[in-house]
């Protein structure tokens, strides 16, 4: 079982921050550690969770196992932040390409660069790995990677994705960002890698 799946489901609950998921040799869940703001009762969460975990994944978890820790997010955390996208600039010549991406947050500016041989497909991970250099700059923290890059075809409209890696402690966490193409590849690429990211940059703000 993909317990990365399970943890980026969890973390999208309400007033879930994060989510590490613990299991035993022989992969069944024996911890689940959630870290959440203060804007409800960790009974709430608890309880949430264990529904998602049974409604969604057919997984019935003792509430024992599950233990919240909350942060006053209007002290520590502000779990609520966001990086808003400003657009991006590129730079071609006959076989490479250099994207710049401008990422905003309370009046600051935040440009990442990327660039790398011109390709169809190595250009969208240019432009998603501007985007996580523009993030680095504002989380001041390196820790994501470019994992894969995909479009798909969802309810009659085109959509890119994007998987980016999350290095937690030496521990590997699959991130799944998307967005509807709209204007061009490069552009949906990189609003999919921000928001692959975006849930989790509020642990690492940068005062």
């Amino acid at each position: 079982m993909e317990f990365e799946e399970i943890e980026y489901f969890l973390a999208n609950i309400k007033s879930v921050i994060s989510c590490k998921i613990i299991t035993d040799s022989n992969n069944n869940i024996t911890e689940i550690h959630v870290l959440s703001d203060s804007s409800r009762h960790s009974k709430q969460i608890v309880r949430d969770i264990r529904t998602a975990l049974l409604s969604h994944f057919n997984i019935d978890i003792d509430y024992k196992v599950i233990s919240v820790a909350q942060i006053n997010k209007n002290i520590s955390i502000n779990s609520d932040f966001r990086l808003f996208y400003a657009g991006y600039t590129n730079e071609i010549t006959s076989d490479r390409i250099k994207i710049s991406t401008k990422l905003t947050w309370d009046e600051k500016e935040y440009v990442g660069e990327a660039e790398g041989i011109k390709s169809e497909k190595n250009t969208l991970v240019i432009a998603a790995n501007s985007t996580l250099n523009a993030i680095k700059k504002a989380v001041d923290l390196d820790c994501f990677i470019v994992d894969d890059i995909q479009s798909s075809h969802v309810a009659g409209r085109d959509v890119m994705l994007s998987a980016v890696t999350y290095i937690d402690h030496g521990r590997e966490n699959m991130l799944i960002g998307s967005a509807v193409l709209q204007s061009n590849k490069i552009d949906s690429t990189i609003k999919a890698t921000l928001n692959a990211i975006n849930r989790k940059i509020c642990l690492f703000i940068k005062e």
